[in-house]
């Protein structure tokens, strides 16, 4: 497994990371059995960043990949979140700093490795956001005095968390962007895909459009992780046909060709995959051992989106 830079982090991390979410559900529905063999099998192809959440099962993921991974004795990278509803917004660091503690006791370790802001950001609160977990938060929510970031600030100095960064899935892209430019964070979540490239260059007809903000993120240092990298199993469960096509003539199945487009990006830190079983791990792993897109093959995924 190559391993790439996680921005000015300092740190290398696998090219694909192990996403502990819900729609795979291994953290989640998966027995305990299942579980340690599908993550010895990713610890053993080099596979060491996990992603998780407390919203992922209600607290389950988190509880179940630190069960796993103390059965397996061993300490890859964590990154977990954190997510504020809207009554929290009246003690955001009370809020952040038990949601940190928490996720602490129920991985089972004594320090966070990265904390991403899972709430997205607009121009005004909302109780919920357009596009996943927790209430809608404003740029002053976030990084004034009395924001997230002072809170992950003072988390950090008592060595609680290592990094922390932010989100890009959903919420408005100058919201975000002002995030980004505070260089407060880290790291940036941020959903990339064959169907949906807008986060690094032209947006498709009818599809989110993510502003280039992958590439505002690289340019100002941070690790960039690529989430939804199967357009939320949209490309493995009907694909337009133009792609099926183009994976027909790459000589490689859909799963594989769109993995390959997220890491031919190379300000990409880290593909997040979702895994039910070991035979996914393989064929996730083969896929990144292929390497890049040939040129041309690139050239007609990029062409195919515009």
């Amino acid at each position: 497994m190559k391993r790439r830079p996680l921005g000015r982090t300092g740190l290398s991390i696998s090219e694909i990371g192990f996403g502990c979410g819900p729609t795979a559900g291994l953290m989640v529905r998966g027995d305990d059995k299942a579980r340690r063999d599908a993550v010895a099998h990713a610890l053993e192809r080099g596979i060491d960043y996990f992603d998780t959440a407390p919203a992922y099962g209600d607290t389950l993921s988190e509880q179940n990949l630190g069960a796993t991974l103390r059965a397996l004795g061993t300490k890859p990278f964590i990154a977990t979140k954190i997510a504020l509803e809207l009554p929290d917004l009246a003690d955001i660091s009370g809020a952040v700093t038990r949601s940190i503690e928490a996720s602490i006791a129920r991985l089972g370790v004594k320090r966070l490795d990265l904390v991403q802001l899972h709430n997205r950001v607009a121009s005004a609160r909302a109780a919920k956001a357009d596009i996943g977990t927790g209430a809608m938060l404003t740029v002053d929510d976030v990084l004034a005095k009395d924001g997230v970031v002072p809170a992950l600030e003072r988390l950090r100095a008592r060595g609680l968390v290592a990094h922390f960064g932010c989100c890009a899935y959903g919420g408005e892209p100058a919201s975000v962007a002002r995030l980004i430019d505070s260089g407060a964070f880290a790291t940036m979540l941020l959903h990339y895909s064959l169907a949906n490239p807008s986060a690094f260059g032209f947006c498709p007809m009818g599809r989110r459009d993510y502003a280039k903000l992958g590439a505002r993120a690289a340019a100002a240092g941070m690790g960039v992780i690529a989430l939804r990298v199967f357009d939320g199993g949209v490309l493995l469960r009907d694909p337009p046909p133009a792609l099926a096509i183009l994976a027909k003539d790459s000589d490689a199945d859909l799963p594989a060709l769109a993995l390959r487009f997220v890491l031919s990006n190379e300000s990409i830190a880290t593909a997040l995959v979702g895994f039910s079983d070991p035979a996914q791990i393989g064929a996730a792993c083969a896929a990144a051992d292929a390497g890049k897109l040939p040129t041309d093959l690139l050239m007609r995924a990029q062409a195919l989106s515009c």
